[in-house]
């Protein structure tokens, strides 16, 4: 049987140890600031220069997905091994990832290659990967990593609370979340992903009710089911620490993978934000 190599892309924002760990391949978006040259999230950039540049130089970017020939140059490397691949991306409502992931298959026929639009976006895609590239270890077949690819994407949850509203309209990635533009400074709008869109839940005056509310909902969602889990932010640490101490108490959810957003998402969602996706145990 053929080795089954899982490939995903940057916006999974999954920690560079889980990456190593389980052997995943990550292919890059990249970000742009002004009239620079694209630099490569993660690659190029890190984590922390990024926040650097947006939060103390207050330099605004953008964003650009990869082109089908670096797919195909990922995808051409593992099957001369031999391998049998997943690709697993970021919501094709946001990005034009998943197409080029497309292209590079259609440029390989006869290639066991299977490309997924995950419908979701950071650790929300990170978790579906993580889970995959378990799967894949363990000895499970293509079918049935993908059967429960499936059903991770039709389960998963994930919500987030951003500061501010700018970050996603700059973007155009604001989804039915427009409605919410105008609003006052204080409020803080509680989003979430449905069916990979963007979409306003409720509007919270302050910050710090805007998470107790955000544990709230992940609680009522998640039940006490036993769930897999994580808490994103992008340089918020104070928030994300009350988050966790908030919500893992009340969930079932073992350890959850702490992430950083990284520069494509951060772009997006600003440097403030914080989020909680989870993912019933299958």
């Amino acid at each position: 049987m053929n080795e089954i190599r899982i490939v995903t892309d940057s916006t999974a924002d999954l920690p560079k140890e889980l990456i190593a760990k389980h052997r995943i391949v990550v292919v890059p978006l990249k970000v742009v600031f002004n009239d620079e040259e694209p630099l490569l999230d993660g690659v190029d950039i890190e984590t922390e220069q990024f926040y650097r540049r947006q939060v103390e130089k207050k330099e605004y970017s953008i964003t650009s997905q990869p082109a089908p020939s670096e797919f195909y140059n990922v995808f051409s490397g593992l099957t001369a091994n031999g391998a049998s691949i997943i690709s697993i991306h970021l919501s094709t409502a946001l990005s034009g990832t998943c197409q080029s992931a497309r292209m590079a298959r259609e440029m390989m026929p006869g290639s066991d290659i299977d490309v997924i639009d995950s419908r979701s976006a950071s650790m929300g895609l990170g978790l579906i990967v993580l889970e995959a590239a378990r799967g894949a270890a363990s000895g499970k077949t293509k079918k049935e990593i993908l059967d429960l690819i499936g059903k991770m994407i039709s389960e998963s949850k994930l919500y987030f609370v951003v500061d501010t509203l700018e970050y996603l309209a700059r973007g155009g990635r604001i989804g039915r979340a427009q409605a919410l533009l105008g609003t006052i400074l204080s409020i803080k709008p509680i989003l979430h992903l449905n069916n990979g869109v963007v979409e306003p839940l409720e509007k919270v005056r302050g910050k710090s009710r805007a998470i107790e509310r955000l544990a709230r909902l992940v609680e009522e969602k998640a039940g006490r089911q036993r769930v897999i889990c994580s808490i994103i932010h992008g340089v918020d640490q104070a928030g994300m620490e009350q988050l966790y101490q908030r919500l893992i108490p009340h969930l079932n959810c073992g350890v959850p993978v702490l992430s950083t957003l990284g520069a494509v998402i951060g772009t997006h969602v600003g440097p403030r934000a914080l989020g909680v996706t989870f993912i019933p145990e299958l």
